[in-house]
């Protein structure tokens, strides 16, 4: 019942992205846009069938709630969201800088903890706003890390769960205490080329870290994250933003990533994610994760899809001219 109650909240925030994504940008994409927008959701919906069949089979299996683990997982996610709310809203070093510094020091002194420090320093890269009562704040760390606990089972391996996460634990804290987010201008075209560029690049690297330098999934996210917002002469711009969420693309592993062909794709999807939600839900945390999430699944199913092709028609009308 736990496993089955988290999947759904997975379901509902995910379908409400996709819902918000199309709605938000009726008067800003092109038609061609918001129709590959709804493709994607339908993709999404495919591969959420997938992961239910997976689901199923540990319906029976009962879920542990009392481990001393767990305890600990809870206390290492609070304290990521605590360490870099103080390192973004008091000292000023901007989301990157803070989430980026705090998953590096959460890999290199606990490692075994690592995923969900950095999980937690996605819950601080929500504006003041959203936590302007000190209770909201708590309330949104919490939420995500009883979701961290309960969904440890659901979703392996796709880029951008922890973000996933942090946004749902955020956007339902906002939503009780009456904090809504803020909707911004839609991104200029003129950024659109320079968006799909920075975010092939970033995930490529994050994805490269972990292939030839053995990084674990948190350290390669954050160096490159961290390297990027230290190079670029403005840490707070666009172009630094959307290097980091292509960072949780390039945290997808090597099952549902199997080449670097297939991490392109995931990237070029991506990027039109990021520019379609831009404008939306401005000052949540772990918006940039949710959108790699999104991005990860829906293209898994789509190069599934496109596999599928590949070997049903593409190879047997080659068989049948030779």
């Amino acid at each position: 019942m736990v496993l089955a109650s988290s999947f759904l909240i997975f379901t509902f925030f995910a379908s409400y992205l996709f819902y918000s994504m199309i709605y938000g940008n009726v008067a800003h994409l092109s038609t061609a846009s918001l129709i590959f927008l709804g493709v994607s959701g339908l993709f999404f919906i495919k591969q959420l069938r997938i992961e239910w069949r997976c689901v199923k089979c540990q319906l029976k299996q009962p879920v542990k709630l009392s481990q001393p683990k767990n305890l600990n997982i809870l206390l290492a996610l609070v304290g990521g969201a605590f360490i870099t709310f103080i390192l973004n809203h008091q000292l000023g070093l901007n989301n990157v800088l803070a989430s980026s510094l705090t998953g590096l020091g959460g890999a290199y002194f606990m490692k075994n903890y690592a995923a969900a420090i950095y999980c937690g320093s996605f819950v601080s890269m929500a504006c003041n706003v959203i936590f302007s009562n000190p209770l909201s704040f708590i309330l949104a760390s919490l939420i995500t890390g009883g979701l961290f606990i309960l969904s440890a089972q659901l979703f392996k391996g796709y880029g951008g769960k922890l973000g996933f996460m942090a946004f749902c634990g955020t956007f339902i804290a906002s939503l009780l205490f009456r904090s809504p987010f803020r909707t911004l201008e839609p991104l200029s075209p003129d950024l659109y080329l320079p968006l799909f560029l920075i975010i092939i690049f970033a995930g490529m690297v994050t994805y490269l870290l972990r292939d030839l330098f053995l990084l674990d999934a948190v350290t390669a996210s954050a160096l490159a994250g961290l390297t990027i917002a230290i190079l670029h002469p403005q840490t707070n711009h666009i172009i630094v933003v959307a290097a980091f969420c292509a960072t949780f693309t390039g945290m997808v592993s090597k099952e549902r990533a199997r080449t670097y062909t297939e991490l392109f794709f995931l990237t070029v999807l991506t990027a039109i994610l990021f520019i379609a939600v831009a404008s939306l839900f401005d000052g949540s945390g772990g918006k940039l994760g949710a959108t790699a999430f999104l991005a990860t699944v829906s293209g898994r199913a789509m190069l599934d899809m496109l596999l599928w092709i590949k070997h049903t028609y593409i190879k047997q009308k080659r068989s049948v001219d030779v």
